[in-house]
């Protein structure tokens, strides 16, 4: 019961701030017919080598919708079914124009390999979406005609299977969209299902978890299908996948299917729907690399700072979520400029330092540089080295045994990891490092700066300026 109560804790807060959310999208973008709900009937027609789907909209506006067909969907067209029923599909089968029919039918076929389905296969993002609206009922319907058998998972509740002599079928209806189709050969038996979750096992689950689970009374859940495998299989949409089946990892499979179903991650690496989910639900989840994160900003942020941060996650909800957005977020709610999370985003599974930057533009010999970055660590100010160095006339790479940095007359090699620098084949001893890497970028120290590269930093409240101050010799 305490798995129950924490997990319905942390659900209500999700869901709390998801119906607030969808309240405000559709009655602000709704008034602009720009946002929409719809319903949708699909049916699929497995063949061999092939999806035939007949896609049903339905509860459409008078207004033009374009549409957005499956990146792989081959024989776009009215549906066969019903002509009449897909009057307002334009020439170019980009969109609906406007018109009073709420209900249009449209197909469309998905290639798949000749030879058949694999077991444990996933088909994802096969059906088409609207892409200024969001469904709020799916009914699915799959008949397969090749006799394979099997066992079909969408993540929406099952409603009915029939195995005829003819054909499969199978029938999925619930809440919310879906974008994806997982087939296996052998059946696994459901070792749990209600209305928020369907558990697929290898074995019965704990009386004590199933009494947990059964506890869960949740409103605007989107149901999910969680599939016990031992084999690597990243998730899709709705349908889960989990090598054992415990309390823990339950939650957080459930939070961040949640996180992902109301935010937009396209391009960002795997920790960040783990710290957004984090913040956001209060709870430490995710990978070492994401709870490190988690705990460099809650260590730095106080009440304030914390509450706007979070402010500024709800916000971007419905939207895409980039390693760009969270710094511009961040740095707006510690008023601070960093780059954090793109640093971590270049730096594999290390973790980077949150670092703060100076927002004054930066000149070179009077000309206003884009690319420099200036940044601040442990009391000291670091520049990023590289574009420096190239409007000096410098060339930069790193090598087997440093980096390197040459011109005409000079040459130097930092070790990084040893303390002294070689400059022209001899070696000078350090106390301090004048180079050092954080992400993908190297900075060096403002006084190496000056020392080694003959210029001088002057700055003022508004830019700060590097001069060079005599010839190399």
């Amino acid at each position: 019961m305490k798995f129950a109560a924490s997990l319905f804790s942390i659900l209500l807060v999700i869901n709390g701030v998801m119906l607030a959310f969808q309240y405000h999208v559709y009655s602000d973008q709704l008034s602009e017919d720009e946002f929409l709900h719809y319903n949708q009937d699909i049916d699929v027609v497995y063949q061999k080598g092939k999806l035939i789907v007949h896609h049903r909209l339905s509860s459409l506006p008078e207004e033009s919708i374009k549409l957005i067909w499956p990146a792989k969907s081959i024989k776009k067209a009215c549906s066969s079914d019903d002509k009449n029923n897909c009057n307002r599909l334009n020439k170019t089968l980009t969109g609906l124009q406007k018109g009073k029919t709420e209900e249009q039918t449209l197909s469309y076929v998905i290639p798949v390999s000749k030879k058949g389905l694999k077991s444990g296969q996933i088909l994802r993002n096969i059906f088409l979406t609207l892409p200024k609206g969001t469904p709020v009922h799916t009914t699915v319907h799959i008949t397969d005609e090749t006799h394979t058998g099997g066992q079909w998972i969408t993540g929406l509740p099952e409603i009915d299977s029939k195995k005829m002599v003819l054909v499969q079928y199978t029938m999925f209806s619930g809440n919310g969209p879906v974008t994806s189709l997982y087939w296996q050969k052998n059946k696994m038996k459901k070792v749990f299902t209600n209305d928020q979750m369907t558990l697929y096992g290898k074995n019965n689950i704990s009386g004590d978890l199933s009494k947990s689970l059964k506890g869960l009374e949740l409103e605007d859940f989107e149901h999910v299908a969680i599939i016990e495998t031992n084999q690597k299989r990243h998730s899709a949409g709705r349908i889960l996948f989990t090598s054992e089946i415990n309390e823990k990892t339950l939650e957080q499979k459930v939070i961040l299917s949640q996180i992902h179903q109301k935010y937009k991650f396209n391009t960002t690496p795997s920790w960040v729907p783990e710290v957004v989910a984090s913040f956001l639900t209060e709870r430490t989840l995710g990978t070492a690399k994401a709870q490190k994160m988690i705990g460099i900003l809650k260590n730095y942020m106080n009440q304030d700072q914390l509450a706007e941060w979070k402010k500024g996650l709800e916000d971007m909800q419905g939207k895409e979520v980039t390693t760009t957005k969270l710094d511009n977020l961040l740095s707006d709610s510690l008023s601070l400029k960093t780059s954090f999370f793109n640093m971590n985003a270049n730096n594999g599974k290390n973790i980077a330092p949150l670092l703060f930057e100076d927002n004054r533009p930066i000149y070179i010999n009077g000309l206003q540089q884009n690319n420099v970055q200036v940044i601040f660590k442990d009391g000291r100010i670091l520049y990023s080295i590289k574009p420096i160095l190239k409007k000096l006339g410098y060339t930069s790479k790193v090598g087997p045994h440093g980096f390197y940095i040459t011109s005409e007359t000079r040459s130097f090699r930092f070790p990084m990891d040893e303390p002294f620098y070689v400059y022209n084949e001899h070696r000078y001893d350090i106390v301090s490092q004048p180079i050092e890497k954080y992400g993908n970028q190297y900075y060096i120290e403002e006084a190496w700066l000056v020392r080694l590269f003959f210029v001088n930093v002057e700055k003022s409240d508004k830019r700060i300026d590097i001069k060079t101050t005599k010839n190399e010799s």
